[in-house]
């Protein structure tokens, strides 16, 4: 690497950004497959004759372009190419668009049962203060990579019996039609920026403080009754939303 290194108006070049497009280079060079683990940080830093500091910020960017991931405790790898989900724009669960794609949709439970919703969740599904809600806390993979930490409430005396039938089911939404007739129709969705906790980091392979895609959602049915509210962790290193916006006709005067 060279620290006066110029690009062609002249202006210098920071030692980071030589770094990034060297490994961009190795990569394609070396034929790296998505999933072939990179080279340590320590081996970058004598491979390039730089600092950690240069190499990590670096691997920073890479990560935060989707051209690489890390794994906690392993190192980073090279990243598939980024799926477009259509799950936050359209009323599907996960699971179905990522079927639709040929992707292995797999799930782990790690809790569920029957509560007294929180009052958010009580005003969003509408619920009277005798209501209560079942919930199921899972995390999603597609190809064995952990995608997306989510958490499901559903008004209780609307799902008889859910939490004897949801470990059977791969998809949410599949189980609820099939098994209850419940289809949704409408949604409100909501996207802010989030960083990992540590539990959140262990769960989703990640290192603590990534930055994530927290989603908050409510699906109503045909009737406006609002049946679902969920909460949302998710990778966006790994996938891209995908939205389709519509032009509300007569809105312009």
């Amino acid at each position: 690497m060279q620290a006066q290194s110029e690009d062609r108006h002249g202006l210098k070049i920071p030692l980071w950004v030589q770094v990034k497009a060297a490994i961009v280079e190795m990569i394609s060079a070396e034929g790296l497959n998505p999933g072939d683990k990179l080279p340590s940080e320590a081996e970058f830093c004598n491979i390039y004759g730089v600092s950690r500091i240069v190499v990590r910020q670096a691997m920073s960017r890479l990560v935060g372009e989707g051209l690489i991931y890390r794994q906690q405790g392993r190192g980073a790898f090279v990243s598939q190419p980024r799926d477009e989900t259509e799950f936050v724009g359209r009323v599907i669960g996960f699971s179905g668009d990522h079927d639709m794609r040929n992707r292995q949709v797999t799930r782990r439970i790690l809790s569920s049962g029957r509560r007294k919703p929180c009052p958010k969740v009580r005003k969003l599904l509408e619920l009277g203060e005798d209501q209560e809600t079942v919930f199921l806390n899972r995390v999603m993979s597609v190809d064995g990579v952990p995608r997306i930490l989510v958490e499901s409430s559903l008004a209780d005396d609307k799902v008889p019996g859910f939490l004897e039938v949801c470990e059977n089911y791969k998809s949410l939404y599949g189980m609820l039609e099939s098994h209850y007739g419940i289809v949704f129709t409408g949604a409100e969705r909501w996207v802010e920026a989030a960083n990992a906790s540590e539990e959140e980091a262990q769960l989703l392979d990640v290192e603590p403080g990534t930055a994530l895609l927290r989603i908050e959602s409510r699906s109503s049915i045909k009737s406006g009754v609002y049946l679902e509210y969920f909460s949302a962790l998710y990778r966006a290193d790994q996938a891209r939303l995908h939205f389709s916006i519509k032009t509300d006709i007569g809105s312009y005067g």
